[in-house]
């Protein structure tokens, strides 16, 4: 009689051998780059991101492979920009990946060329964002989708337009709110694929789907957290254009995990901000502070603060 594999031998089985095909396609890849045969070393990487089109790891595993996918998929974008500083730019390249056989692969590669191009400066920023964001539609399989667009959100972490004013520079560049609309299409649409996992199976494996997904929780709320961290977002513009939006997300899943999770989230984010606003006015009383004392004394209060001193928000 053959020996019972349980699950946890069978998914141990199934990550080994998508772990030994990374092994060797990356491997593949970097000797092709080294020998600067550019379209083999795309195929070896398109190979390599097609094991990502499994539906048959579960969300921790599946998570193992694209952690291991991801790291040789930054050897790629480091000798792609690397080329292009030397001056052997290829022509069409943004388009040439799109020729990937499968919409998964095709997509990785078109994240990681098209953020190499937003790097060396060459093509406009702000449509090639658009461009992503809006393509990542192509993949509607919950994990394979909130997986993809996660790796969308690491490899624009860097390049996001940080900007409050077109005539500061180009406007191809974008600004801020071009960031903001990337960042709230993204945690949409990733919210939307991360509460549809709540729908998938068995209904006798409920339990265990609210556990994989309470573990992908930070994926989605990842989107927050690059909201928090542009530096032209004040308070006025996340009560106006921000919070609505993401609270819209939250009423309308209806979904009881993604509902508690992102309340929390939204709560922090609007702490981040209320304390970095409010930085503003403990400086200028500082330096106020400061003045006296090299005047010859402090004076017993605080200066009254006029309502255009204080951070917008807080008048």
């Amino acid at each position: 009689m053959a020996p019972v594999t349980s699950p946890q031998d069978e998914q141990d089985k199934l990550l080994e051998e998508a772990m030994n095909v990374v092994k060797t396609q990356s491997f593949q890849m970097k000797r092709c780059l080294d020998k600067l045969k550019l379209m083999e070393g795309l195929k070896h990487a398109s190979n390599m991101l097609s094991e990502l089109r499994t539906s048959e790891l579960s969300p921790k595993n599946y998570y193992e492979l694209y952690m291991a996918i991801s790291d040789e998929m930054r050897h790629l974008e480091i000798y792609l920009i690397d080329e292009w500083q030397k001056g052997r730019k290829v022509p069409d390249l943004y388009e040439l990946v799109q020729y990937a056989g499968h919409i998964v692969p095709r997509l990785y590669l078109l994240i990681t060329v098209g953020v190499v191009y937003i790097k060396v400066s060459e093509f406009s920023r702000k449509d090639i964002l658009k461009d992503l964001v809006e393509m990542c539609r192509g993949v509607q399989h919950p994990l394979r989708g909130l997986f993809l667009r996660n790796y969308l959100l690491q490899c624009t972490k860097n390049v996001l337009p940080d900007c409050e004013k077109e005539s500061e520079i180009p406007e191809e560049s974008g600004i801020v709110m071009d960031s903001v609309e990337f960042i709230q299409l993204n945690f949409a649409e990733m919210n939307k694929l991360w509460v549809r996992m709540q729908h998938q199976g068995h209904s006798r494996d409920r339990e265990q789907r609210e556990q994989e997904r309470r573990e992908l929780r930070l994926l989605v709320g990842t989107n927050l957290v690059r909201l928090s961290q542009l530096e032209y977002i004040d308070i006025p513009t996340f009560k106006k254009s921000i919070l609505p939006a993401v609270l819209e997300q939250v009423v309308n899943c209806r979904d009881p995990i993604a509902q508690e999770y992102l309340m929390e989230c939204i709560i922090q984010l609007i702490h981040v901000l209320i304390i970095l606003t409010s930085l503003v006015y403990f400086v200028q009383s500082k330096c106020y502070l400061m003045k006296q004392k090299s005047a010859g004394g402090i004076s017993r209060r605080v200066p009254p603060a006029d309502s255009e001193d204080l951070p917008a928000g807080l008048c």
